[in-house]
Formats: structure tokens, C-alpha cells, sequence
């Protein structure tokens, strides 16, 4: 008899198949040891068979970092046949479950675990340095389901969030806990980080796997004596037009997240602008992490969609919709995502999927980020597009949010056609696209 996650028999259903008591089934259970997994009471008893992890049925411990650094075991995880796992919690759960997954079913990977995996630009990174140790191709799209535990449990010691998966993996994190980073100054950013850069594309950053596509590094930096982990985004070092038009979208992108903080009224990764070797960094501080060892959980509405939701690559004001008709977000959430959204759509951001939203437990919206005027992005590797920039107008249930972000939006636009780091060419069309929206805001 074979099951799925989830509609794997309770245990009568499995005994009636099988022909035995239900007490014979019990026994047999224990019999089989760590072979058979058993999650629910009573009438909601399953069970599944384990799957072996390179030929291991160990159960794979799964911890939580706190915000001052220290590690507690959160529960313990078990692959099970064909795909899926299954939760033993030691700890109430962070995130919103189904039934099944209150009973400790998933599946596939634990949705909350699922922005853990090797991803983006540093995923890529990460998987050529470790193809080889790990036994798995250096594509972490490629990977299967196997491949992503047997990574993590050993190498993920540095995954986005607030989860470390397998034992190997924290002994690595309280091995490099031990070992303090001096985090860099502000006189050391202009020699220090076109180093980085070049290391980043020439040999890769194998030692985190925070997602997205453009070329970035890691650092650890001192902000007014305060250590904060960063994320570094950086342009080309060269004049052509197509390094120059990325790094007016890295300033376009502070901007934008400066407005969204101070004017649109959310939360947003706080970040910086620096300018050496011939390169624009965007330096962005990491929201899920506290000093050197310090972490807090977050998780994508990508995965969250995926799991609870089902609508994905649908606008993000649809996806807020569902989650406040289920009663998992309330009414000033929704309407905090439906502003974000149309002052994204207002400053030509082509590029809001799943993956650049997120949330905090209790599902509160994480600081915004990846928040960009995408459309000018380059393309083909340096053909730079000209879009007709047409403000997208309301429907009429938006209506008073989008004369809200819209504002916003006419204001970051303006300031971005009299900043003096991006080009002269991309600050005439800012101006233009400022009065564009300003022109649609008036009728």
C-alpha cells in the first residue's frame, strides 16, 4: 500500500487493510523501530515509512537561534516515503500550520525550512564549492529533495531565518561562533569592498545562501559601534551603459526603500550607498540577524503561499486577500501589502514575485526589500529597454490606497531625478516618470 503526505492512512484503515488488530499493529510498529514514524492521538494516529538520508534513518534535530545567539532545539525531522518529512516539535511551532502539519506531516520540505535552501547568486556559489563533497550537481535547482536535507544538515549553518538543520551543521555554527569576525569600519568599505566583489565573481561566497539573482557578498559591519551583518549588492566596474544603468537602479533602490519607510508608512530594510573601484554598493542590513550571533525567523510569502495559500505568481494584493479571509493577517496588514504593491507597480517594479515579500511569525510583514524601478533593467546582458512609462491607474476598491502610494511614488521619483549618483540619462527619464504620476494623481 502506498500513501501520500496527505492521505496516508489513520491507523485503523491501516490495520482493516492489513487484516490485523489494532493492538497487533502497535506491537508490529514498535517492532519496526525508527523504520515506521507515528504522529496524531487517537483517531488521528498515521503512520509512514522513514526514508533514508544517504542511507541513514537518524532524525536530522532541528534548532533555533535566538536573538542573542543561542541555540535550542526546536524538534526533530524525519524524511519519509516516497517525499515529505515529518516534525517531532519540541517547541510550539513559529509559523501557521494545517491540520496535517499540526500533526507534524509535510509535504515535501517543511514550508518554513524551504527558504533555507541554496538559491539566487550565493546559492550558486555555495553549490559549486560543495558539489563535490556533497555529492550533488553544482545546478541547486536541480537538486532533489535529498539532495537539499543532506546540504543543510551539514553545511547550513548560515541560511536565511533563524533555523539550523542537523547536528554537522550547528557544530559548524558554534565552531565559527567562536571565532569573531572584526566587523569593518567605515574608513575600510572603499578598499575593503571591491575586493569582496571581485572575490564574489571570480570565486563565489560558498558560506550563505540569502536568495535573489543580483550579484552580491556578505559582511559583518560596524554602524556606530553597532555590529550588523549586511548584504552588499554591486554594479559593474566599468562605464559601459549597462553597468551604469545598474548602478542608478542600486540608488534607485535605496531611495525607494528610504520612501517606503519614511513616507508609505512600512517597515524597510535600512540601507546605504558606497561608491569605490569603479562600483556602486548597495549595502542593505540583514532584518533576521542581531550583532555577530544574534538571529530572528523569517520566512517568504513564496513559501507561505506555496503551503497555505495556492495562488502562486498572483499579485501580491490577491495573496493578502486570501491570508485576511483565512484570518492569518488583519485588516492593517492587507492593506499594508495592497500599498506596497501599487507603489511598486508605481515606480515600474516589473520584478514583485513571491519570493521579494516576507513576513515575521505571527505573520507580520518583514521590512520591505528588493523594492526597484526593474523595467530598466538591462537586458540581454547590456541592451538597455526604454519603456513607455504609464502609471497603472485604480480600481475603484484602491482607489484611496493608490492616491497614498502613488504620492510616494511621485516623490521617490523626483528625488531620484536630483540625485547626483545616478546618471544624467536615467534622471531625465525619473523626471519624466515623476511628472507621469504626478499627471495621473490629478485626474
Amino acid at each position: 500500500m502506498t500513501f501520500g503526505v496527505w492521505n496516508l492512512p489513520p491507523a485503523g484503515a491501516l490495520g482493516a487493510g492489513l487484516n490485523i488488530r489494532g493492538a497487533t499493529l502497535m506491537r508490529a510498529v514498535r517492532e519496526l523501530g525508527p523504520q515506521v514514524i507515528a504522529r496524531g492521538r487517537a483517531r488521528r494516529s498515521h503512520y509512514a515509512a522513514s526514508r533514508a538520508l544517504r542511507g541513514s534513518l537518524q532524525a536530522l534535530p532541528l534548532y533555533r537561534i535566538d536573538e542573542q545567539g543561542l541555540a535550542h532545539q526546536a524538534g526533530l525531522l524525519y524524511p519519509i516515503y516516497p517525499t515529505g518529512c515529518a516534525i517531532d516539535w519540541s517547541e510550539q511551532a513559529l509559523w501557521p500550520l494545517d491540520d496535517a502539519m499540526q500533526d507534524g506531516w509535510f509535504e515535501g520540505l517543511p514550508y518554513f525550512l524551504d527558504d533555507l535552501r541554496p538559491q539566487g547568486f550565493l546559492g550558486r556559489s555555495f553549490a559549486r564549492h560543495h558539489a563535490k563533497l556533497l555529492q550533488v550537481s553544482t545546478d541547486p535547482n536541480t537538486w532533489s529533495e535529498d539532495d537539499v536535507l543532506h546540504a543543510l544538515s551539514l553545511l547550513g549553518s548560515d541560511q536565511s531565518g533563524n533555523y539550523v538543520l542537523g547536528e554537522p551543521a550547528l557544530r559548524q555554527w558554534l565552531e565559527q561562533s567562536r571565532q569573531p569576525v572584526a566587523p569593518l569600519t567605515d574608513d575600510q568599505v572603499t578598499t575593503v569592498y571591491p575586493l569582496l566583489a571581485e572575490k564574489a565573481l571570480t570565486q563565489g561566497q560558498a558560506d550563505s545562501s540569502a536568495a535573489g539573482e543580483f550579484p552580491k557578498f556578505i559582511a559583518l559591519r560596524d554602524l556606530a559601534g553597532r555590529t550588523s551583518p549586511v548584504i552588499v549588492k554591486f554594479s559593474g566596474a566599468d562605464d559601459t551603459p549597462g553597468s551604469v544603468r545598474w548602478s542608478d537602479l542600486l540608488v534607485c533602490e535605496h531611495l525607494a526603500l528610504q520612501h517606503v519607510a519614511a513616507q508609505l508608512g512600512l517597515d524597510a530594510a535600512v540601507s546605504c550607498i558606497h561608491q569605490a573601484g569603479g562600483r556602486t554598493f548597495l549595502e542593505v542590513q540583514r532584518f533576521d540577524r542581531h550583532g555577530q550571533l544574534g538571529r530572528s525567523p523569517v520566512c517568504s510569502w513564496s513559501a507561505l503561499n506555496a503551503a497555505l495559500i495556492g495562488q502562486n505568481g498572483r499579485p501580491w494584493t490577491e495573496g493578502g486577500a486570501a491570508l485576511h479571509r483565512q484570518g492569518l493577517i488583519d485588516t492593517a496588514t492587507r492593506d499594508a501589502i495592497q500599498r506596497l504593491w501599487l507603489f511598486g507597480q508605481l515606480i515600474a517594479n516589473t520584478d514583485m514575485h513571491d519570493g521579494n515579500l516576507a513576513f515575521r511569525p505571527g505573520l507580520r510583514l518583514a521590512p520591505v526589500y528588493d523594492m526597484l524601478p526593474m523595467a530598466y533593467a538591462p537586458a540581454r546582458g547590456m541592451e538597455l529597454p526604454a519603456p513607455d512609462f504609464m502609471p497603472p491607474l485604480p480600481l475603484p476598491a484602491e482607489k484611496d490606497a493608490w492616491h497614498t502610494a502613488a504620492k510616494v511614488a511621485e516623490q521617490f521619483w523626483q528625488s531620484a531625478s536630483n540625485d547626483i549618483r545616478i546618471s544624467p540619462d536615467f534622471r531625465r527619464i525619473c523626471s519624466r516618470n515623476a511628472v507621469a504620476v504626478g499627471r495621473a494623481r490629478v485626474t
